[in-house]
């Protein structure tokens, strides 16, 4: 940019096209259009005025152009105005030229004064398109340059064989002869760096092409005017004016239409080479041969070292354009690639390479999206958080390929049942979401929800195998804390999600669970739980109740063992029974110490109690065990070791582990922490028995010594016939593999009747007693002995 128009743009802000001008500025277009075809109906109509109406046609041309580039105000002037000035030289020349004529009676002055102002009508008119090319095209376009060269070459030896050469040879001083060629090559000037204008591609409106009419005409009545000075006599008001008249008629109409200001505006040229620009090159590159052939025909080869000169420029011309096209053509292959690349990145950045979904990034970047047009509309961002249930055990039974065809299914069913403009994602494993389009209300998120839930529950089809896994959603909207902060409302909103989906899943899977804020609360207590977990074993707050397990044999009711429950008094939160803290100690790891800690306070309560009692009337203790404690290489060890420094013979321990926990580690080290436990002689217990998937198979299996059956099949036997027929059942077969049964959750003396008669051996509940501290085991004992006798 020249110093001067960088302090322009210093003290004010870029010209820009002002919207309202612009249907203006087209009507005073055709206007000004209109007016200037009247004046030459009038220049042709009344010779008299010739002098006064050319005046006047010129003069309005430099008016329009000049006022049209003030009103237009395109981003650059410059280039406009130095189209006006060579408009104002051309008008110049003719007024030089009438007055040598008219008023000194010149005839047909050649060369004059005029044609020093008429020959700087060109450089003033190139200069101002070059610039309009440079401010277009910022990086040089080479191939636009030599497409125009090639035009412009072929043109220019038309015009140099029929009319510099005959020019030239009619001449007698040189000086005259130099003159006359300047306008036609001027002319072929002015055309390249036009169509170089065009050639460069986004060049929409009226005024280019009224730019290039105006220039072919000016062209046409140059060549006009050479041709009649070497043939005839030239006058004025002859048919050939009408070149000069477009030209200045079309320049003058250019910049007052307000499509002018899209010649100084960038524009990036993608530069194929189409059926539009191959046709007229090709034309071109057949002029030298052309005119070879009309003068061989004519037999007068008398330009053939000319047309030699031109041929051999064109064919150079025609091979850098071949080369710059092979070169763009690599180019825009690069490119292609590149985009592809990409593309590809960006879909493997934002998408899941398994289900085809949205991935996590994709979901953040779209939330931040929503939540920005949230607030500036006042809406709100709803989510669905979904877990599939029992996916875990799908990729346990039939292997990781079922389960990645299980998720497959299911993004297929979620992507069928969302609604156009809703999110679907996988996060990872068997965790999806949904971000609803904008404008969802929070009702529409559960209604979703519960469809979803509708649609998770019928079973996937895996193979030549039908899957039960159904889904747990969490549901939760930007409106549940909207006093949050704006950077932390994504962030948020997916927290709030997962505590509703945990609570879902809480509350017995395959349901949803809109979030509240007592879920946070909750939430938060868990978390001071879990960090006061780690210190509560050595600050001494956990203990042990006790509960009686009866046998009902013979008549009587002999409490036959005690069961450990753990309770734990919590510095914050009071008296707290094991399913409030059970399930964190799971998730952090921390139910191996607290177990071992269990462990070893229940085998020395159970050493005391049986201090000093005959063999046969001594009383078991039940431990529950994790999963996590079963799979550990020194369990056996570490019990062997604790009941040898108690005193507490191995057949009075037993260990109670869940039925769903030997399902899912059911393997090696499952096999040998449970014969090297019968070896020394602890008995196993299975826990909630019939409430996963029981198998006979892991009973005849694994050495399992007694069973005991939920309180689910015991609390409604007295009342439900199934349920006695049930729980008939399970005995049967238990005895059938010599295993015990004890029936949990007994309430009353019907169910106890009734436990009795069937045949089963123990049973334990509240009809008995609840858990006890250990101090009154004993006591309890006695208590429930001397009430059966």
């Amino acid at each position: 940019m020249p110093a001067e128009s960088q302090s322009e743009a210093a003290v004010r802000p870029p010209l820009t096209p002002r919207a309202p001008n612009r249907p203006v500025m087209a009507y005073a277009t055709l206007w000004y259009v209109a007016a200037m075809a009247l004046v030459v109906v009038f220049y042709y109509a009344i010779p008299a005025w010739n002098l006064g109406l050319w005046l006047t046609i010129g003069a309005s041309s430099c008016v329009a152009s000049f006022t049209g580039t003030r009103l237009n105000a395109p981003p650059r002037r410059l280039p406009w105005y130095l189209l006006t000035a060579a408009t104002f030289t051309l008008i110049n020349g003719d007024t030089i030229y009438n007055i040598l004529t008219d008023v000194f009676h010149q005839n047909e002055p050649f060369p004059s004064l005029a044609d020093a102002s008429y020959l700087f009508t060109y450089p003033l008119a190139a200069a101002g398109l070059m610039i309009m090319i440079r401010m277009r095209s910022p990086r040089r376009d080479l191939t636009a340059l030599v497409d125009a060269l090639l035009l412009a070459g072929g043109l220019a030896l038309l015009i140099w064989v029929f009319t510099i050469t005959p020019t030239v040879a009619q001449s007698v001083r040189w000086f005259d002869s130099a003159v006359s060629i300047a306008y036609p090559i001027g002319d072929v000037l002015l055309l390249a760096v036009i169509l170089r204008l065009l050639i460069g591609g986004g060049v929409r409106g009226w005024s280019p092409v009224l730019l290039v009419v105006g220039a072919l005409g000016l062209m046409a009545s140059d060549i006009a005017y050479a041709l009649v000075r070497l043939y005839g006599n030239w006058h004025v008001g002859s048919p050939a004016d009408l070149g000069w008249i477009l030209f200045y008629v079309c320049w003058g109409a250019a910049a007052l239409h307000p499509s002018m200001t899209v010649l100084t505006e960038p524009h990036a040229r993608e530069g194929r080479l189409t059926a539009g620009r191959v046709i007229p090159l090709a034309v071109t590159a057949l002029v030298a041969p052309t005119v070879l052939l009309v003068e061989s025909i004519q037999h007068n080869v008398k330009d053939a070292a000319v047309i030699a000169v031109f041929s051999a420029l064109l064919f150079m011309l025609v091979l850098a354009r071949l080369a710059l096209q092979g070169r763009q053509q690599r180019y825009q292959e690069s490119v292609a690639a590149s985009k592809a690349m990409v593309k590809e990145l960006r879909d493997r950045a934002y998408h899941d390479a398994l289900t085809g979904l949205g991935n996590r990034a994709r979901f953040q970047e779209r939330s931040e999206m929503a939540f920005k047009r949230a607030r500036e509309s006042d809406g709100v961002v709803c989510m669905l958080l979904i877990d599939l249930d029992n996916f875990k055990e799908v990729n346990d039974t039939l292997g990781h390929r079922a389960g990645d065809e299980l998720l497959i299914t299911a993004a297929k069913r979620l992507s069928a049942a969302v609604r156009p403009g809703d999110l679907p994602v996988r996060f990872g494993g068997d965790e999806f979401a949904v971000l609803l389009a904008d404008g969802s209300l929070p009702e529409g998120a559960e209604a979703l929800a519960a469809r979803l839930v509708r649609t998770f529950s019928e079973p996937f089809q895996i193979w030549d195998t039908q899957a039960e896994v159904r889904a747990s959603i969490g549901v939760a909207s930007s409106s549940d804390d909207p006093k949050v902060a704006e950077e932390d409302a994504a962030d948020v909103l997916l927290r709030n999600a997962d505590l509703a989906l945990y609570a879902a899943k809480a509350d017995g899977k395959g349901i949803w669970t809109r979030y509240r804020p007592q879920l946070y609360e909750a939430a938060m207590e868990r978390v001071r739980l879990r960090t006061s977990l780690d210190t509560a074993i050595a600050r001494d707050e956990f203990f042990l109740y006790y509960q009686p397990i009866v046998d009902l044999r013979g008549g009587g009711e002999r409490v036959a063992g005690f069961e450990a429950l753990v309770r734990w008094q919590h510095p914050e939160f009071g008296l707290l029974g094991p399913n409030q803290f059970i399930p964190l100690a799971e998730e952090t790891g921390q139910i191996v110490p607290l177990g071992a800690w269990i462990l070893g306070r229940a085998i020395t309560d159970a050493a005391r109690w049986n201090a000093g009692r005959p063999r046969g009337q001594t009383r078991r203790v039940t431990v529950n065990v994790s999963a996590h404690q079963f799979l550990d290489d020194g369990l056996v060890d570490s019990i062997d070791r604790k009941l040898t420094e108690a005193g507490l013979p191995a057949e009075l321990l037993i260990l109670e582990i869940t039925e769903t926990a030997f399902l899912h580690h059911h393997g090696p080290e499952v096999q040998r922490n449970l014969n090297a436990l019968s070896r020394i002689g602890v008995r196993i217990a299975v826990d909630d028995f019939g409430t996963g998937y029981s198998s006979i198979a892991y009973l005849r299996d694994l050495s399992i010594d007694i069973l005991k059956a939920d309180r689910s099949f015991v609390e409604r036997i007295a009342e439900d016939s199934g349920h006695l027929r049930l729980l008939q059942g399970i005995i049967t077969v238990a005895y059938a593999l010599e295993i015990d049964v004890v029936a949990e959750g007994v309430e009353t003396v019907a169910q106890r009747d009734l436990l009795r008669k069937m045949g089963c051996r123990y049973a334990q509940g509240f009809y008995y007693s609840p858990a006890v501290p250990v101090d009154r085991v004993a006591a309890l004992a006695a208590e429930l002995e001397g009430r059966s006798r």
